[in-house]
């Protein structure tokens, strides 16, 4: 009698145990003075190189959980700059529903960087963790030659969009001696017989095919053999066009979007090249699609995690060789600098497009991006104002190795 009267008393107390120690794995522990031990687990944003004076492009990130890895939604946590002499702008925020929290910025400076997350309610407890950062001086060079008289303000939009390229692109890549003879892509470039840092790009203003249709062109006409990187490159503008650019406004955004051409935005994107474009229209694809991480990363950030238009990053796939498989597609991207298409009015430089370059291997400046949210969807058509025509050049395009020895041609 006792065997069985005690025995369900033991089983009670045995299943009891067991609902008390299940449900503790899910819930908040209490530590010293009843705080709530906790993890800061980094997500994101450690060991990156960046621009001095200008944010890093993956903002730090923690995750805040209990010790068994359970999210804490609403957490304080503050990220404070313990050496390098940056600071961090929102600096105190609470974790989200997943358990993350992440600053508003961290601006760094030159050298080496640290800052710290630590939760800062008095309720938790948890070591805190450190992030890493360099900072590095703008080190991207590139040397823009006229080949052609310009006007004092065509020097000035010509200038400005050489400085916006060395903010996006910071980074030095490998510099190569070289010996290039004269007219070795347009035709009237002189002999190079130099040390290149990093680019040299020749512009020509001159007659092209009369008032509309090609405002510009351009492409990248030496190249690295090692990395794929432009070394040497040309672009030409049409000089009855000018007066129309220049009293809109536009000749800026003109130079930007053809110097971007030359450094490999469109042109380097084959599979023979940097391999980064899928589905080109040029082998009858419909849907031509950028494959770079960072792009499609940026993609998504900007607006474009719903888009349902097809394969993303999408890439233009109207208006023929020069036009389709080498910018973002005007019918997704609006008035976005890189799409086929000029608009009266802001052509904001994406950070898509910056995102672009990194795929490159570029080393870029996120910051440098212009506000651009856009909601991706693909239109019934074109809405452009001007359309930039053919504007990448049909030259050949060479590689070059670290002696400056051609070891390769690419037809375009």
């Amino acid at each position: 009698m006792s065997h069985h009267l005690r025995f369900p008393i033991r089983s009670r107390t045995f299943a009891l145990c067991l609902v008390v120690c299940v449900a503790c794995q899910g819930t908040d522990q209490l530590g010293p003075a009843g705080r709530r031990t906790a993890k800061l687990v980094k997500v994101a944003g450690d060991g990156q190189f960046g621009l001095s004076g200008y944010p890093v492009n993956v903002p730090p990130t923690v995750e805040v959980t209990t010790e068994f890895g359970v999210p804490i939604a609403n957490a304080p946590v503050s990220f404070s700059v313990t050496a390098g002499g940056g600071n961090v702008i929102t600096a105190t925020v609470l974790s989200d529903a997943r358990g993350r929290a992440t600053p508003g910025a961290w601006v760094i400076q030159s050298g080496a960087n640290t800052i710290r997350a630590n939760l800062q309610g008095e309720g938790f407890l948890a070591p805190p963790q450190a992030f890493s950062a360099t900072g590095q001086s703008a080190a991207f060079n590139i040397d823009l030659r006229f080949l052609t008289p310009a006007t004092a303000s065509q020097h000035a939009a010509f200038d400005t969009a050489v400085a916006r390229w060395e903010r996006v692109i910071f980074g030095d890549i490998p510099d190569i001696s070289v010996n290039i003879p004269a007219g070795a892509c347009f035709g009237n470039e002189p002999p190079v017989n130099q040390v290149i840092d990093d680019v040299i790009i020749f512009a020509t203003l001159d007659s092209i095919d009369g008032p509309g249709n090609i405002l510009g062109a351009s492409t990248p006409c030496f190249i690295r053999s090692a990395g794929r990187l432009p070394l040497y490159g040309v672009m030409v503008f049409d000089t009855a066009d000018l007066a129309l650019l220049e009293s809109n406004g536009l000749l800026g955004a003109v130079v930007e979007h053809e110097m971007a051409h030359v450094l490999g935005f469109g042109t380097l994107w084959d599979p023979n090249d940097l391999n980064l474009l899928v589905g080109p229209a040029a082998q009858g694809g419909v849907d031509p699609h950028f494959v770079g991480a960072q792009a499609l990363a940026a993609f998504d950030a900007a607006g474009g995690t719903a888009y349902s238009g097809g394969a993303k990053v999408p890439v233009e796939n109207q208006g023929g060789p020069g036009t389709a498989d080498g910018h973002w597609r005007e019918t997704v991207f609006g008035n976005e600098l890189m799409t086929g298409y000029l608009n009266f009015g802001t052509n904001p430089l994406s950070a898509v497009t910056i995102a672009s370059f990194g795929d490159e291997h570029y080393q870029v400046n996120d910051a440098a991006a212009d506000i651009y949210t856009h909601s991706f969807f693909e239109r019934a058509g074109p809405a452009p104002t001007l359309r930039l025509g053919a504007d990448i050049l049909r030259r050949p395009i060479y590689l070059m190795n670290a002696t400056g020895k051609v070891t390769g041609v690419f037809r375009r």
